[in-house]
């Protein structure tokens, strides 16, 4: 029996030993404490903002915006310069404009790539101490989609007034690679749980004090980035 195929197995083992109930709402964002029980984390909502070494790449999402006419579809981000207005701009070019007119609503979704995700404050309200796998139950509109495809799990970089984690693009299969690693995109492995939940677990090997937060990434559909955030001391 090969390593990977022995990871699968014992990981499957431990999802069959959880005996939780499944989150009342869609959206939650649980960390366990035991087999049986959990804590509902706090979800946090980020501002965004030009990468501390890089220069804002929001003038040239505008001027792409400018020339094919929907302008207007961006003013969220002009203005808020937020998630949410951020992904409120896109949907309305969704609507307004054709696919031939603006390559894609995840072309402008592209742009944001290198930018900051900031969150106020140094920590989290939720911390959790742990020398062992951290494993988290997401409640999901239904659990037909691979769950690596639809979350992520960054590592903050983090100071006394903030949390922030620059935006990357990454394939599920580099998520433990050693450029991921270093951006703050942590290795997880994530099955179905019961009706319409998920089960993600980051291994031992992968838990280091800092702070955390989870993705959702159907973000170009969504007002918002609903991000659970926690500590681990």
């Amino acid at each position: 029996m090969t390593l990977l195929l022995l990871l699968l197995v014992t990981t499957n083992l431990k999802a069959q030993d959880v005996t939780v109930a499944e989150p009342e709402f869609v959206n939650s964002y649980c960390i366990l404490t035991s087999e049986s029980t959990y804590d509902v984390l706090p979800k946090e909502n980020g501002d965004i903002q030009k990468h501390q070494n890089k220069v804002s790449k929001f003038a040239k999402i505008a001027s792409a915006a400018s020339r094919v006419g929907v302008a207007g579809g961006l003013l969220g981000v002009a203005t808020a310069g937020s998630a949410s207005g951020i992904m409120t701009g896109i949907r309305v070019m969704g609507t307004a404009s054709s696919v031939g007119s603006v390559a894609s609503a995840a072309d402008v979704l592209a742009g944001v790539e290198g930018m900051d995700i900031v969150f106020d404050g140094g920590k989290s309200t939720y911390q959790v101490k742990t020398d062992g796998d951290i494993r988290l139950l997401i409640k999901g509109e239904n659990n037909d989609t691979d769950p690596m495809e639809m979350y992520r799990i960054v590592r903050f970089q983090k100071s006394k007034k903030d949390r922030r984690i620059q935006w990357m693009q990454f394939e599920p299969s580099l998520l433990g690679s050693e450029k991921a690693q270093k951006a703050g995109y942590v290795a997880f492995e994530g099955h179905k749980y019961g009706d319409q939940s998920y089960l993600l677990t980051i291994p031992t090997s992968e838990v280091k004090s800092g702070e955390y937060g989870i993705f959702f990434m159907g973000i170009i559909t969504a007002t918002a980035i609903p991000v659970g955030t926690f500590s681990v001391k």
